[in-house]
C-alpha cells in the first residue's frame, strides 16, 4: 500500500480502510513516532488556522473598540490619573458588557465597587475579579514593579497604543504558538499512545499471530487515529457545541484498536 493512503492520508482513510492498520502491523515502533509528529502537525496547523479565522478577528474587533472608547491613562512612578481631569470612567462593551472600571478615589475595593467589571483601576492599584467574593489587587506605582532598573517619569497610555502593544503582542504569538502546541501535542499524543499500546499487548495476547511491541506501538498510533480526527472535525465544524466526552473517545479508540489487532491477524493468518 502506498504512502499517500497509508500515512499520509491515514488520520481519514484509517477510519475506515483495514489496509493502512495491515501495513502499521508490519511496521517499527519508529512508524508510529513519526506518525504522532505528523499529527501533532496537522494539530497545530488546525490551531493557527482557528486562530486566524475565528480568534484573531475577534482580538481585532475587542482592541479597535477599545482604542475609540478608553480614556487617555497618564502613568507615572506615583501611579496614575486620566487625562481629561475625571476622577471616574467605565467601559461597557456592547457585547460582552463592563470591561474595566475607572475610580480614582478609591483606595480599597469590594465586589460592588467593580460595577459589574472584571477589573477596578485606581490611581495606584488594580482590583482583579477572580472569583464570587475574591478579589485580587495589584500595586501599580513604583513600589509594585520591584525593579531595579529606570523607569521613565511618565507614559501617556491612549488608543494608539494600546493598539502597537496588541500587534506586537499578536505577531509574538504567531512566532511561538503554533512550535509551541506542536511540541505539546506530541507529547501528548506520543504518551496517550504509550497508554493505549498497553491495552495493546492485551489485545495481542489474543492473537494468532503475536506482534513485537513495536508493531503493537505503530498499529496502536494509527488505531487511535479515530479520536483525534473527530476531534478535528469537531473543531472546524458547528458539531464542536455538541458534548463529546472523554469516555466516549477512549472507547472509540478501544474499538477501533479491537478491530485493528484483530483485522490485521486475520490477514496475516490466510497469508
Amino acid at each position: 500500500m502506498n504512502n499517500l493512503l497509508s500515512f499520509w492520508l491515514a488520520p481519514v482513510t484509517a477510519l475506515f480502510h483495514p489496509r493502512v492498520f495491515h501495513d502499521a502491523a508490519k511496521r517499527s515502533a519508529w512508524k508510529g513516532v513519526l506518525y504522532v509528529f505528523y499529527l501533532s502537525v496537522i494539530a497545530s496547523v488546525l490551531i493557527v488556522v482557528l486562530m486566524l479565522g475565528r480568534v484573531l478577528p475577534a482580538a481585532n474587533e475587542f482592541v479597535s473598540w477599545a482604542q475609540k472608547t478608553m480614556p487617555v491613562v497618564i502613568w507615572t512612578p506615583e501611579g496614575i490619573s486620566l487625562e481629561n481631569g475625571q476622577t471616574t470612567a467605565l467601559l461597557v462593551h456592547p457585547e460582552y458588557g463592563p470591561i474595566v472600571a475607572f475610580d480614582m478615589t478609591k483606595t480599597s475595593a469590594s465586589e460592588a465597587d467593580l460595577n459589574k467589571a472584571p477589573l477596578l483601576v485606581t490611581s495606584t492599584k488594580v482590583f482583579m475579579k477572580r472569583a464570587p467574593g475574591r478579589i485580587e489587587e495589584r500595586d501599580i506605582t513604583k513600589a509594585g514593579f520591584q525593579t531595579e532598573k529606570q523607569l521613565p517619569p511618565k507614559v501617556r497610555i491612549t488608543g494608539a497604543v494600546v493598539g502597537g502593544l496588541f500587534k506586537v503582542v499578536r505577531n509574538s504569538i504567531f512566532l511561538i504558538i503554533p512550535p509551541l502546541m506542536m511540541v505539546l501535542f506530541f507529547f501528548f499524543i506520543l504518551i496517550a499512545n504509550l497508554l493505549y499500546s498497553l491495552v495493546g499487548l492485551l489485545f495481542n495476547m489474543m492473537r494468532k499471530q503475536k506482534l513485537g511491541y513495536g508493531s503493537i506501538f505503530s498499529l496502536t498510533c494509527f488505531a487511535t487515529t479515530a479520536s483525534f480526527t473527530l476531534i478535528c472535525f469537531q473543531v472546524i465544524t458547528p458539531l464542536g457545541r455538541l458534548p463529546l466526552p472523554f469516555g466516549v473517545l477512549i472507547l472509540i479508540n478501544l474499538v477501533y484498536m479491537f478491530v485493528a489487532f484483530k483485522i490485521t491477524d486475520v490477514q496475516d493468518a490466510k497469508a
